[in-house]
């Protein structure tokens, strides 16, 4: 439901676009949250079978702290804000193309050895 609220979001925000800069910057804005909800998807994922709690608890609050700070941050700060939210899903963008690279090369390494 993110990807699709944050669409709507989006659009509503750009009324006073023109229709085809509304629809572009709708996309744009369906496109962010998709990379910021898997990143968020992909940490989690990465986190949960830790065995201990320690690291879920942390993982959460820092999640809300920063969603707080950020929303915060935009009500006072928009260009500021909009700049921290760009960079976060760039490194989130280079974190997942650095997991598709281990991993590609995780499936090599499973190639070669079922061809042996």
């Amino acid at each position: 439901m993110r990807v699709p609220v944050a669409a709507l979001l989006t659009y509503r925000a750009t009324a006073q676009l023109t229709p085809t800069e509304q629809l572009l910057a709708t996309l744009l804005g369906a496109a962010i949250a998709l990379a910021a909800h898997s990143g968020k998807t992909a940490v989690r994922a990465a986190v949960t079978p830790s065995p201990e709690p320690f690291s879920n608890i942390s993982l959460s609050l820092a999640e809300d702290a920063l969603a707080i700070s950020l929303t915060w941050l935009a009500t006072r700060h928009p260009y500021a804000a909009g700049t921290i939210a760009l960079v976060l899903v760039a490194v989130i963008m280079l974190l997942a193309r650095a997991v598709i690279r281990a991993l590609r090369a995780l499936f090599r390494g499973a190639e070669k050895e079922l061809a042996e």
